[in-house]
């Protein structure tokens, strides 16, 4: 089974976290986060483990507490999006729930999650499992539970966080370049696999579980 992230890597919400981004900072007073002019400058905050990820500006307590926020928030606006799933990773996603399966972890509300992938995927081309911040556990425990209750073997995120927790839990590791991390974050967390596109992680993903489709391009370089 592949396990996914669900922002950055399997919808692009960056706009959506720029501007909750902004609304937490001014309505918490976090005058000390910097100011972001636009999607283009989250790389900045999303570095390293993103609990920890704002202690250069704030205390973790607060930091807790923002994050919590910015969640909530996130998950009121994701009405609003005009998308869901990547398109070139709906179809990809539909392939492996009608074959292997496949599962979510994320840092995101459940709703939210449930909202945007219903825009794209009929319900039996859900995922196998849904884990969100909604259940208890860090990410690391919940990836370890799925590869030893459902026979996990690869987690695919968007962060050098994500790529660790992978490795924590004993998975393969897949970072996507075209997520919320820059490229000097995820080449110091050292991925197994690094791809560039959304088009490339379907490729690989359906070389990996043998799902090839027709016309399917050659598997992607890594960045």
């Amino acid at each position: 089974m592949l396990v996914f992230d669900f922002d950055g890597v399997l919808h692009d919400s960056r706009h959506r976290a720029w501007r909750c981004y902004q609304d937490a900072r001014r309505e918490m007073e976090l005058w000390a986060l910097p100011d972001l002019t636009g999607p283009e400058e989250l790389p900045v905050i999303y570095q390293g483990v993103l609990s920890a990820s704002l202690t250069r500006w704030i205390d973790f307590e607060v930091a807790e507490r923002f994050w919590k926020r910015h969640a909530e928030l996130a998950a009121r606006t994701a009405e609003a999006e005009p998308l869901g799933v990547l398109p070139d990773l709906a179809r990809l996603l539909a392939d492996l729930a009608a074959g292997p399966g496949y599962a979510i972890v994320t840092g995101s509300r459940h709703i939210t999650v449930r909202t945007l992938l219903d825009r794209d995927l009929a319900a039996h081309q859900s995922p196998r499992v849904l884990l969100s911040r909604d259940d208890p556990g860090g990410k690391t425990d919940k990836l370890r539970a799925l590869r030893e209750h459902h026979g996990a073997t690869v987690y695919v995120g968007d962060t050098g966080s994500d790529v660790r927790h992978s490795r924590a839990a004993q998975l393969v590791s897949v970072a996507v370049a075209y997520g919320y991390a820059d490229l000097a974050d995820l080449h110091a967390a050292e991925p197994d696999h690094l791809l560039a596109t959304p088009a490339d992680l379907a490729t690989w993903c359906r070389a990996r579980t043998g799902t090839d489709a027709p016309g399917t391009p050659a598997p992607s370089r890594s960045v």
